[in-house]
């Protein structure tokens, strides 16, 4: 049984590791991981981008179905790891000491 929505199949095998529930989760999730899984999330969410974004156009974000939810979670990890694959090449930027200090406490995401 999918965890996704119809049309977004191929997801599926990245729900684990990027379907994070909020921006701090995801946050981690991208300095966490290394540039080939990070890669292999991006080479597959990126073209369903839009897709997804018109998919969850059509729901209020508190009345989100489960599926949907998870969809929405995960083109927000597409937010994080693309600058990752884009700007730096690596999981963080450059001089950018991990473990971080940073902490988002609030943020958009479904209920």
């Amino acid at each position: 049984m999918s965890r996704l929505p119809t049309g977004f199949e191929a997801l599926e095998p990245f729900v684990d590791a990027w379907s994070r529930d909020d921006f701090q989760a995801r946050f981690e999730a991208r300095f966490e991981s290394g540039m080939d899984d990070i890669r292999a999330f991006y080479d597959v969410m990126e073209p369903r981008a839009n897709a997804a974004l018109e998919h969850l156009e059509q729901y209020p974000l508190d009345a989100i179905p489960a599926e949907s939810a998870t969809l929405f979670k995960m083109l927000m990890a597409l937010a994080h790891v693309a600058v990752a694959v884009e700007r730096h090449n690596q999981p963080g930027p450059k001089n950018v000491t991990w473990p971080t200090t940073l902490r988002v406490t609030q943020g958009s995401s479904p209920s």
